[in-house]
């Protein structure tokens, strides 16, 4: 081990609430779910720019890992801003909260947290081990403004000196959560990890995947590898507008570094640089640059500028300019300060960790003729005339400035309409008379004009790709159901912007040679566009080929995926081309309005779009907005908001704008002269002088938000205002959804110039939108602006909707797309109506302009607008009938006690013309209120395009006294489509009652026709229905003719009648909880077990529920809009109203109009389908429930102890009923496991919300922990049964027995009863019900009764029935969120529990037992008696096979792993060792799971489960190398194959092996194959084939081992004997002497033996004839 200690700072929870003026960058995420009931006119709040609001930063410090400190106690030290709060000592942590503060949202992006690891010292200054800084603005970026349980790596202290320490030193990392919370964002339960695995939810049992660093690190390491990097940010000098002392402050992640003073002056010379080192990325991603005057004796901020790293990088390393940067007054954005010229520069550094110094120096000034050189511009403006001008004064004054330069003033009269107005009217307008006189300044900027070809290009073609778009969505409108011409319609445009970008690529549009030199900045981005644009075409090729491969059937849904693709595309390169640029950026352009001395508005415009680029090659014929006859929008000088159509509009001002440098003005003159004369500077001519056009305005219908004015129905009239006329339509009286049908036209609007000009960009028409309320003194409701569609004369003629001459026959369809571009009339479109920057209704209009040649006459041309009634066929909606049906659920959640008190109430439901209204509402109950009448039903006609449908509109009235209502609120409910009832059509059928005198309506249903669900699942094979009697006796005989509609459910039967394993006895429910929830192969689900569902979110947000809101939709009722001093506008939001609706084609004939307005409302007298007779009355009682709340456990709690964990309990409230649990508190668990049952009774509609709370157990006042709630009318009333849930299989006893009341054949009858459908028929094995056949599906209680068997086979696949179609709530577990109002937005932890629900009086079955068991202590002693057939890993001297075998084994803690001896030596791949390991374990017999317990501090225990497994591993020991393994054995105890008697059998188990629970059997011997799959911490495979290791296993009860003890290895008590090993196995190093006489004396002996003969017989030999002369000399000579 490592001298690293693994310091946990348990997690505690840090919130700052501060308050700030925001951007408000979308803070809306998504829906929680998708409710059918979409909020489609939500405030636009990224508007809400001024707006000061609460927000609560949220910090959780989980751990800090690897520190490197062995001693000592740690703590986290927390920064930010001014305030710090430490964590306390390790182990026990909290963090208290932070005090409110104000500031922007701007300046809090700015902010930067500091967490400081410290270390305790008792005699000096607690160290700093290691510390992270963490930029507000990366948190804010997250999806969910946070990040969740994120490893931050902690670096050295900045600015300590690190020559001291070993300077590579790890630092550690720390986890934390970390998160962002507005007040407003809207509630999303998800401060979760961004993919939440369903398998891993509950797996936090098991493995902590969060653990894994690499995986979870705060920094986005998706682009490249983190690196070090120098920053040097050089400041050369400025140009500011007032004279000063200025200086520069850079601040970067806690750093602030300065440039000297430059005194008194107002152009500054700084000339230095700043450095420092740091990671890139990282998550401090902010420069902030501030630049400081002094005044009045103290330093002021003057202005302030903002850099992000990532928006400079282009995949490369950041780097910016030299460029100047245009400073504004940080207070009024409206004054231009001066413009600084800086530079950032950036070099990857080759040392590991940078030394976070800060250092500058003084560096040579910039010649800027290296990158630009500097030019003189004219700016020159031409106003033409204006209209909506809102003013009291008589005169206007219009000029236009940018940066320090302003142009002459040019004056003039206003003149306000003549007509007489229901609304009084404020808006004026004006004409200029030619010669036309311009405003003119210059301007001495660079000129990087060639840069931004690239920039323009892009424009170009997202202008392109939008326009062709918007016409190929108008031929959809116009030819519907022709997918295969839309197909080449769709074809035919991509095909045009894939030539577009080609050409732009062949142009070398993004490849510009710009003269000077080009910065990196320029280099990095143009390769990272130069990229881009190469893959484009790809991608078009790919939706090209999409069209082209796709199959008829799946037409419609592939043109509407490459519609969505091109719309994303459109997004992303306009995000490119976005010409807000860092580097080389111009001031803002302003041009601005005043009259009676008072400013009207100004337009702040982005300068490079005006310019005239034509400056190199005439064929480069770039289109800009230079000198083109433009709409600018002026908006009130105070409007801060940041949408385009905020309501704030005070004039729109036609004209044009250029931008020319000063030497090309002739040319640009010559550009201009088809339309232009300019005679004189300054003056201007046009030709033709005017025009005469016929303007038509068509206004069909309005949607009027609810509660958006003080009244919640209004009485509203739109007033339309063009160049000098207006006109108002007729009133719409009482209602939100108004319809006019209303046609304006205009005669005679003369405008200047001719047609060219207007027909490129469209003129602007000004919309006012009023109610006409006589209470109220202001009663403009909001404005808005709608483009006009010009048609010259020649295309007035030809550009009609119906297709006529040539083109009738002309099967062409581009020829038709290419004819909808100029329709006249022009289709009409939803417009949005705001107001102080929300919106506040949307009017389905259009408008036009069409050319007229001939000049009027007198009487023509003084003629007022006209007002008349009916849209032109061509382009009015088609009308259809459709009945809406509307049941009156009742108001739910009733909020306002003084309104309930003062009498009755009813409901009115409003479409289009249609009104219905509920009864009187009955007494109040609690704070629901049901309805007497609480069905209504009438004929509506709608249009067949569904875009254009009006909105349904509830109302609450209130009835007080005869006759006078009055309406306490309104509730908009849009997506009326998703109520169509597709598949059924009603007849109307028209009569005369003679008692009442009144004319109504019967509609007669088709009986067959059932109402079809709108979920359809479209199954693979469409199941099939028997017809005939002939089938169905083939089936009596057992042939089966038919496929069955659930074969896949149809498995192969299991061999499971293996009495040892099931002993169901022992099983509780714990057992199928613990069972669904394992299901990886390793830990294999037992198929013997029984199991459930366990959902990971809310049972009413799942989907395939329907969200369990298909009985009734809930509405929010709003009273009203609170406009707060601190935040956006809230609504007043008092009840929910619970409806069910169902619109339904009907056929009507042709009828009078008898009642006036259509209005056609059907008397209760006449017959309701009986099936909802019966809904009503069930709607209409009280209903008394048994409530059954089953609390399993609790999971990652959020701490609010200070100790440690809490001591977590739950209590229950309910229709003012509470239950507290107080005594039974789990202590100090983060993940308490509670096993409890609770019963409450309840009354619908009274009690329908169940309030679920957890609390923390505290001596003094105990804390909530986090709540949910918990709708029980939904759960009662859906159709998805959601009471009891449906078993897996049907057992009448044990852990799994049936606990509904009624069984799965009743509950199958009375299903079928209510849908009108036959009984279910029984033949043999089968059941058959509405024409499906179904099978058996059970696997475990195979001996229950068949028919209750098939019966649950068809109630688990109802959603296959055609008559049914949806699915029943299976047996479950469902896991909810936890919150607290105190911080919105932040998940407290979850808890998982499921509710039963029964009728009171009835006779109830007794509820299931979940209390926790607790484990029992096991001993498990493993004897590893031998090996056989282990591959040999290694070679000896002499080229033979061996290894040095061992193995190692494990139960719950691969740390604690017990080893055998090792066998040296071993030859033919055969070990032997006799050897006992001996593991403790706790085992609970009814979850079958072994529980491990692991110490997690000082006073805390984590507690874990898994499945009982022992592991075996083989290793062959290597004295120079690494271990090398062999193979491995994995015994699940309660789940083993039997193993083989002897060697030779043993092979790979087969599937049907049998099983063994060995907590039965006690005690096993035999042989076990190895498995050749390497365990997770080695990454080599193993090379076992066909390795076995005899066991012998006993399993002993805590009792038992304590009386019989064993010890390890081959110790007593029970010593076992040593094994027979070879003579040869040992350890050679140890006993060189023994290695000799049994490793080398055998291998050698042979040759020594021989080599000692021949030596023998040698020595023998020379011996002899060596002595052969001597001998033979002393041989006496005879």
């Amino acid at each position: 081990m490592s001298l690293c200690s693994y310091k946990a700072l348990k997690s505690r929870c840090t919130c700052f609430p501060l308050r700030f003026r925001s951007y408000f960058e979308n803070a809306h995420s998504r829906d929680p779910f998708p409710s059918r009931v979409g909020q489609i006119m939500s405030y636009m709040e990224d508007c809400f720019a001024g707006a000061p609001q609460e927000f609560l930063i949220c910090i959780t410090v989980h751990k800090a890992v690897q520190v490197g400190v062995t001693s000592g106690e740690l703590y986290v030290r927390i920064s930010l801003d001014k305030m710090t709060k430490s964590t306390k000592s390790f182990p026990n942590t909290e963090n208290p909260f932070f005090n409110e503060f104000h500031c922007t949202l701007t300046e809090l992006l700015r902010l930067t947290i500091l967490f400081e690891l410290k270390k305790h010292m008792t005699y000096k200054k607690n160290v700093v081990v290691g510390e992270l800084l963490v930029d507000l603005h990366s948190v804010w970026n997250q999806t969910n403004h946070g990040y969740f349980k994120k490893w931050g790596r902690l670096e050295a202290p900045i600015g300590e000196n690190q020559a001291l320490e070993n300077a590579a030193a790890s630092h550690g990392y720390l986890q934390l959560d970390l998160a962002i919370v507005s007040q407003h964002s809207p509630v999303s339960y998800a401060l979760g990890s961004e993919e939440q695995d369903p398998q891993h939810l509950n797996k936090w049992t098991v493995d902590h995947d969060y653990d894994d660093i690499d995986r979870n690190l705060l920094t986005n390491v998706s682009n490249f590898a983190p690196s070090n990097i120098r920053y040097f940010v050089a400041f050369y000098r400025g140009y500011f507008i007032r004279q000063s002392n200025y200086m520069i402050q850079v601040s970067f992640a806690g750093f602030n570094g300065k440039t000297p003073v430059a005194k008194n002056t107002t152009t500054p010379v700084w000339n230095h640089e700043i450095n420092f080192a740091w990671m890139y990325p990282s998550v401090a991603q902010r420069f902030l640059i501030l630049i400081f005057a002094h005044e009045h004796l103290q330093w002021k901020c003057v202005a302030e500028f903002e850099l992000s790293l990532e928006e400079i990088a282009f995949k490369g390393t950041p780097s910016l300019g030299p460029t100047y940067l245009h400073l504004y007054d940080p207070v009024n954005p409206m004054i231009y300060v001066g413009r600084l010229l800086m530079e950032l520069r950036s070099e990857m550094l080759t040392d590991s960790q940078p030394t976070h110094t800060l250092s500058s120096k003084t560096v040579p000034g910039l010649d800027e003729t290296r990158f630009w050189h500097d030019d003189v511009y004219l700016i020159e403006f031409l106003p033409l005339m204006g209209h909506h001008i809102l003013t009291s004064g008589s005169a206007y004054k219009i000029s236009a400035r940018l940066a320090e330069h302003s142009s002459n003033v040019l004056e003039g009269q206003l003149r306000a309409p003549l007509d007489r107005f229901r609304s009084t009217m404020n808006s004026k307008s004006f004409r200029r008379e030619a010669p036309f006189r311009s405003c003119l300044f210059r301007v001495r900027l660079p000129d990087n004009r060639a840069k931004y070809e690239s920039d323009f290009f892009m424009l170009d073609v997202v202008n392109y790709m939008r326009s062709e778009l918007d016409a190929f969505k108008l031929f959809q409108r116009k030819y519907p159901l022709q997918d295969e011409e839309q197909a080449r319609c769709l074809k035919a445009i991509v095909g045009s912007i894939l030539t577009r970008i080609k050409e732009g690529l062949d142009a070398h549009r993004f490849d510009h040679d710009v003269q000077p030199q080009r910065t990196t900045w320029d280099i990095n981005r143009q390769l990272y566009l130069l990229e881009y644009f190469a893959k484009l075409p790809l991608e078009l090729q790919h939706l090209k080929h999409k069209l082209r491969s796709c199959f008829l059937e799946h037409l419609d849904t592939s043109i509407a995926d490459v519609v969505n693709e091109l719309q994303r595309l459109v997004a992303e390169i306009g995000a490119l081309s976005s010409m807000a640029r860092t580097q080389d950026e111009w001031p803002e352009l302003v041009l601005s309005l005043s009259a009676a001395g008072k400013d009207v508005g100004v337009c702040r415009l982005n300068a490079k779009l005006f310019l005239n680029l034509r400056n190199q090659q005439a064929d480069l014929d770039q289109e800009t907005l230079c000198w083109r006859l433009k709409s600018f929008s002026f908006k009130a000088p105070g409007c801060a908001h940041t949408c385009p159509n905020c309501g704030c509009t005070t004039a729109i001002v036609s004209g044009c704008l250029a931008i020319v440098v000063e030497r090309e003005r002739k040319e640009f003159l010559s550009a201009v002269n088809e339309d232009w004369t300019n005679f004189e500077p300054m003056l201007w001519h046009l030709n033709p002088g005017q025009t005469h056009f016929l303007c038509h305005v068509y206004i069909h219908q309005a949607k009027i938000r609810p509660g958006g004015e003080k009244q919640n129905i209004c009485d509203p009239h739109l007033r339309v205002l063009f160049a000098d006329q207006a006109c108002e339509t007729y009133t719409s009286p009482g209602t939100l959804s108004p319809i006019w049908n209303a046609v304006i036209t205009f005669n005679w609007v003369s405008l200047p110039g001719g047609i060219g000009l207007y027909s490129k960009n469209p003129p602007l028409l000004s919309l006012e939108f009023y109610n006409s309320e006589r209470s109220l003194p202001e009663d403009l409701v909001g404005m808005g602006s709608v483009p006009m569609s010009v048609i010259s004369e020649d295309r007035a003629s030809d550009s009609n909707w119906e297709d006529s001459g040539v083109f009738s026959c002309s099967k062409n369809p581009l020829r038709k797309l290419q004819r909808l571009k100029y329709l006249t009339p022009p289709p009409l479109k939803w417009v949005s109506i705001a107001r102080k920057g929300t919106l506040q209704a949307e009017v389905l209009m259009s408008a036009e302009l069409i050319e007229l040649s001939i000049e009027p006459t007198v009487q023509d041309a003084e003629k007022e607008p006209q007002l008349a009634t009916g849209i032109p066929v061509a382009i009015r909606p088609n009308m259809q009938n459709f009945v809406l049906e509307v049941f009156f659920v009742g108001l739910r959640n009733y909020s306002k006690s003084s309104m309930s008190s003062a009498g009755k109430r009813k409901i009115i439901v409003m479409m289009g013309d249609l009104v219905l209204a509920s009864g009187p509402s009955t007494a109040r109950i609690r704070n629901s209120i049901n309805f007497l009448v609480a069905y209504a039903s009438g004929v509506v006609s709608l249009p067949d395009q569904q875009d254009y449908w009006p909105a349904i509109i509830a109302t609450d009235v209130l009835l007080s006294g005869f006759s006078s209502e009055s309406t306490l609120g309104a509730a908009l409910i849009p997506n009326s489509a998703s109520f169509l009832q597709r598949d059924r059509t009603l007849k109307c059928v028209f009569k005369k009652e003679q008692v009442s005198g009144e004319a109504s309506t019967t509609v007669s249903v088709d009986e067959d026709d059932e109402e079809d669900e709108l979920e359809w699942e479209e199954e693979e094979t469409k199941p099939s229905r028997i017809s005939s009697w002939w089938m169905r006796l083939l089936f009596a005989l057992g042939l089966r003719p038919a496929p069955y509609a659930n074969r896949h459910a149809l498995r192969f039967d299991d061999d499971l009648d293996d009495l040892e394993l099931v002993e169901e006895r022992e099983f509780t429910w714990w057992t199928k909880f613990y069972n669904s929830m394992y299901w990886s192969a390793a830990e294999m689900c037992h198929e013997h077990k029984h199991r459930l569902v366990i959902y990971y979110e809310e049972l009413e947000k799942q989907a395939q529920f329907g969200y369990l809101q298909d009985w009734a939709v809930p509405v929010q009722l709003v009273h009203g809009v609170k406009f707060k001093k601190h935040g956006p506008p809230k609504e007043d939001i008092y009840a929910t109203l619970k409806l069910q609706l169902k619109l339904t084609p009907c056929q009507c004939p042709v009828l009078e109009d008898l009642g006036g307005g259509g209005d056609m409302v059907r008397n209760m007298s006449n017959p309701i389908h009986p099936r909802h007779q019966s809904t009503l009355q069930s709607l209409g009682g009280t209903v008394k429930l048994l409530v059954r709340v089953y609390v399993v456990q609790g999971i990652q709690m959020r701490p609010r102890d200070v100790k440690g964990d809490s001591d977590c309990y739950v209590k229950l409230f309910l229709g003012g009923k509470t239950l507290s649990d107080r005594a039974h508190f789990s202590p100090n668990r983060s993940n308490p496991v509670f096993g409890r049952l609770f019963e409450m009774e309840a009354s619908l509609p009274g009690d329908h919300m169940l309030q679920v709370m957890v609390y923390d157990h505290d001596k003094i006042k105990d804390e909530v922990i986090g709540q949910t709630n918990i709708d029980l009318e939904d759960r009662w009333r859906t159709r998805h049964r959601a009471t009891v849930g449906l078993a897996n299989e049907y057992t009448k006893s044990g852990y799994n027995h049936w606990h509904d009341v009624r069984l799965p054949s009743e509950i199958l009858i009375d299903l079928c009863q209510k849908r009108g459908i036959q009984a279910p028929y029984y033949y043999g094995n089968v059941i058959e019900v509405d024409g499906m056949l179904f099978g058996d599906e059970t696997v475990i209680s195979k001996d229950e009764e068949l028919q209750e068997r098939l019966s649950l086979a068809v109630l688990k696949n109802m959603d296959k029935l055609p008559s049914f179609g949806y699915k029943l709530v299976p047996e479950h577990v469902e896991t909810r969120s936890l919150c607290r109002d105190d911080f919105p937005n932040v998940e407290q932890g979850k808890l998982q529990l499921w509710i039963e629900l029964f009728e009171a009086n009835i006779y109830v079955p007794s509820p299931i037992d979940i209390t926790p068991v607790p484990p029992a202590d096991f001993e498990v002693r493993v004897v590893v008696k031998n090996l056989a057939g282990i591959q040999a890993g290694d070679k000896n001297i002499f080229g033979k096979l061996m290894s040095d075998v061992y193995v190692i084994g494990w139960c719950e803690d691969e740390d604690k792993r017990q080893s055998t001896d090792i066998h040296y030596r071993s030859f033919a791949g055969d070990a032997a060792f006799n050897w006992r390991m001996v593991f403790g374990m706790k085992y609970s017999p009814n979850e079958d799971l072994m529980v491990i317990r692991r110490k997690a501090g000082l006073l805390e225990e984590m507690e874990f489960k898994k499945p009982p497994i022992i592991y075996l591993q083989v290793w062959d020991k290597d004295v120079l190398s690494k271990d090398e393994y062999l193979g491995a054995l994995e015994l699940n105890l309660s789940n083993m194959h039997v193993p083989y008697p002897v060697a030779q059998l043993c092979k790979p188990y087969p599937k049907k092996r049998k099983r063994i629970n060995l907590f039965k059997r006690k005690v096993i011997n035999g042989w076990f194959p190895l498995q050749g799959n390497a365990h997770p911490s080695q990454r080599s495979q193993a090379t076992v084939q066909n390795g076995k290791m005899q066991l012998s296993i006993e399993v002993c009860t805590d009792v038992e081992a304590v009386n019989r003890p064993a010890g390890r290895g081959l110790d007593p008590p029970m010593a076992l004997e040593p094994p027979y090993r070879a003579d040869s196995s040992f350890n050679p190093l140890t006993h060189p002497c023994k290695s000799f006489r049994h490793i080398l004396w055998p291998a050698i002996r042979k040759y020594v033996l021989w080599t000692l003969l021949i030596l023998i017989v040698i020595l023998g030999l020379v011996l002899f004839f060596s002595n052969l002369p001597a001998k033979l000399m002393t041989i006496p000579l005879e």
